[in-house]
């Protein structure tokens, strides 16, 4: 087909990984679109998901045990789940809310997997946050917070113990004029709340990826509207507050994905706006942040979406370019 993109990806191991997107069929509908890596090459597996279909985020607890979140409708449908049991794709069965979809997964074990979201309430007339669990039999909705008068969406979730889970994303706060701000809630093994974020501007910035090294290590990305001439957005939280860390990247980044091999081991991964958008990665070495140069096919749109570490050098990023998959590896 034709549009294709990657937005997530999760690695089992060196020869052993899993990128999620969606593709455009010559018959007119948007599918969802699964690729393996067997540890030589890349190849297409065949999911079940229903028509109008794009998976955004991806987890993986073991070789058998692998979830891919999205939705399917476009805004009329719902959530959409798949499953790997090491054998085959399925979809299984989740809450599905009106006009909700799941942007991001995490795993902490086979009884523990966490998706988040939005769904659109009417009787408020915004979206909110949708977050849901798997507890190792079903998917459930479990109550998060939103800030009020205001359109909330949860694009990213990580996990550090049962315990600990975080979610991020961004709210349109009427008292910034509609204009996004960041939102970061946590899960303490009870219920979730609102944890204060910095925002460096006064308006649009959003968070979209989170990564977790331990209780006292979690980071999280995003960007401005493209009005700010701040380079970069990355925020590191240190067990006591959230705070803003200044990156090294051009003006007019974003960045979508992060994650995490270790405290001195950290990748994100997004775009800066140029004539084509162009690809950018930076590094955490357990000091300051670096841009790390990166290829970029094409005379066309490069952007990267989601990243995961195998090991400190085996890094895997995915995106795509122009109308294409776009998949990176980092091999020190």
């Amino acid at each position: 087909g034709k549009y294709n993109s990657l937005n997530g990806v999760a690695a089992v191991s060196a020869a052993d990984v899993w990128a999620v997107g969606n593709y455009f069929n010559p018959g007119g509908n948007n599918l969802a679109l699964i690729e393996h890596w067997d540890g030589t090459g890349w190849s297409a597996v065949p999911n079940s998901s229903p028509a109008d279909s794009q998976l955004l985020g991806v987890a993986a607890v073991s070789a058998t045990d692998v979830w891919a979140v999205g939705d399917y409708g476009f805004g009329t449908g719902g959530t959409l789940i798949e499953h790997w049991d090491g054998t085959s794709w399925s979809v299984v069965s989740s809450p599905s809310p009106v006009g909700s979809e799941l942007y991001g997964v995490a795993a902490a074990s086979a009884s523990d997997v966490w998706a988040v979201g939005d769904y659109y309430d009417s009787s408020s007339g915004n979206n909110l946050t949708l977050i849901e669990h798997w507890d190792g039999t079903s998917w459930r909705v479990v109550p998060s917070p939103n800030r009020i008068g205001a359109a909330n969406l949860l694009q990213g979730v990580a996990t550090v113990s049962t315990s600990d889970v975080w979610a991020v994303g961004s709210s349109s706060d009427v008292q910034f004029a509609n204009s996004s701000q960041t939102l970061v809630e946590h899960w303490n093994g009870t219920s979730w709340q609102v944890v204060p974020s910095p925002n460096p501007v006064s308006q649009s910035s959003a968070l979209y990826g989170v990564a977790a090294v331990s209780a006292t290590n979690v980071w999280a990305v995003g960007g401005f509207d493209s009005t700010y001439t701040i380079p970069t957005l990355i925020e590191h939280w240190d067990g006591t507050s959230w705070h803003a860390v200044p990156g090294t990247g051009p003006v007019y980044s974003q960045f979508y994905g992060v994650a995490a091999d270790s405290a001195t081991d950290v990748w994100t991964v997004g775009l800066y706006i140029a004539s084509n958008n162009q690809t950018l990665t930076e590094h955490w070495n357990g000091t300051s942040w670096r841009v790390v140069p990166v290829p970029n096919l094409g005379k066309t749109t490069n952007v990267l979406v989601g990243v995961a570490a195998v090991s400190a050098t085996d890094v895997w990023a995915v995106g795509s370019y122009g109308s294409n998959t776009l998949i990176e590896q980092y091999s020190n």
